[in-house]
């Protein structure tokens, strides 16, 4: 049975980043993908800002970028507000390409990779833990479970999944009468029930357009969108399909997301933004630190615990400021519009897009006294009851 540091379970941005990270602290990685090729089959809309991947340590590259965008337009029961992206744009990514360039990244640093080779079990021996595979077994000090929402390798290890887990479909398309610096968010039960649809522009005239919905019949909701809804039956009007995948959307952590010699990472620990789903930054940065305390795990000089303070103190008010709000969204769909109001007339809007981070929403409100203020007036003038419970909620979390 051939031995290895730290296996990694995943060829996602949050397995590449755990396996880069491991390797580039000296252990001895390898890592499983079960599909024939890194980045392949496509997910998620892929929209992500430059402070972000700064942060995971990939500088920006045209080679896997397809478009960038300046603004918003968040649509919400026939009111329509307009966020401007300061500083950096955001960055359309393609998928593909990308997962390529951070596999590239693990390679370099000395990571080994297995591809068309699926993880089917693993088990506890001694200290160690094995992983079983299609393609045999192998003995490891550790394993870092970035398998994707499913999470079906971390419950059978006595973990749970992730809270929430909405299904999504996304298409690309031909022939759509968009801006190309624009990205449409269109909230609202009528067109994705429980969360929201998105039209990104990948340049002039193709776009990804998409939904998530707690419902499911993603197929049928985002027909119904792109026939009936005001302005995406518009701008989507003639278009042909280019491709089209379905995928998941998860929200809400996992209650813990390490055992004995095992850490989860992304989706499968339910490592996302809770406001929007994405989970590329966040999934990234927490695979880096799970490889980073493996290999000092692998040398002794840290524990397995080690892994699940650290991405919590950095993630965890995001986390459950961010799934109150969703909630909130959610409950009180018909005083969004109101609130849209209010926030204009107040300034509320400007203030938005000068000071709320891109990857941290919640945390940067928190920590504008005056952002916090405002917004937390807004709702109690909107809505007095429910201002009180959700910061109670708050209080307590």
């Amino acid at each position: 049975m051939k031995r290895f540091d730290v296996a990694v379970i995943g060829g996602g941005p949050s397995g590449l980043s755990a396996a880069w990270s491991a390797s580039s602290h000296n252990a001895n990685v390898i890592l499983f993908e079960e599909h024939e090729e890194i980045g392949v089959p496509r997910h998620c809309a892929g929209l992500v800002s430059g402070e972000g991947l700064k942060l995971i340590g990939m500088p920006c590259k045209s080679s896997f970028i397809e478009n960038k965008v300046h603004r918003a337009l968040l649509l919400i029961n026939g009111v329509c507000i307009e966020l401007k992206k300061m500083g950096e744009p955001l960055y359309v990514l393609d998928r593909e390409a990308f997962d390529k360039e951070m596999a590239e990244r693990a390679l370099y640093s000395g990571s080994n990779m297995m591809l068309n080779t699926r993880v089917k079990e693993l088990e506890r021996k001694g200290e160690d833990i094995v992983v079983k595979t299609t393609r045999g077994s192998y003995l490891c000090r550790l394993a870092i479970d970035g398998e994707g929402a499913k999470a079906s390798l971390a419950v059978r290890m006595g973990l749970s999944g992730p809270q929430y887990r909405l299904p999504a479909l996304q298409m690309e398309l031909r022939g759509a009468s968009v801006h190309s610096d624009e990205v449409l968010v269109i909230e609202g039960r009528k067109w994705a029930p429980g969360f929201f649809a998105w039209i990104i522009p990948l340049s002039n005239n193709e776009v990804r357009v998409g939904l998530a919905s707690i419902i499911g019949r993603c197929d049928l909701l985002l027909k119904r969108l792109m026939k009936k809804h005001p302005l995406a039956s518009k701008v989507l009007k003639n278009c042909a399909v280019k491709r089209v995948y379905g995928g998941t959307v998860v929200l809400g952590s996992i209650k813990k997301a390490f055992t004995e010699n095992l850490m989860v990472v992304g989706d499968a620990a339910g490592q996302t933004k809770p406001l929007t789903g994405g989970g590329i930054i966040y999934g990234s940065l927490c695979g880096s630190i799970a490889g980073m305390i493996a290999a000092k795990v692998v040398e002794r000089k840290a524990k397995v615990e080690a892994y699940e303070e650290a991405w919590r103190r950095i993630l965890n008010i995001e986390e459950k400021m961010g799934l109150l709000i969703r909630k909130l969204i959610a409950e009180k769909e018909k005083d969004l519009a109101r609130i849209a109001s209010l926030g204009f007339r107040t300034k509320l809007i400007s203030l938005i897009e000068r000071e709320v981070h891109y990857d941290y929403h919640v945390t940067s409100i928190i920590r504008k006294p005056s952002l916090l203020m405002l917004s937390a007036l807004i709702l109690t003038l909107v809505n007095p009851m429910k201002a009180f419970k959700y910061s109670l909620q708050a209080f307590l979390s």
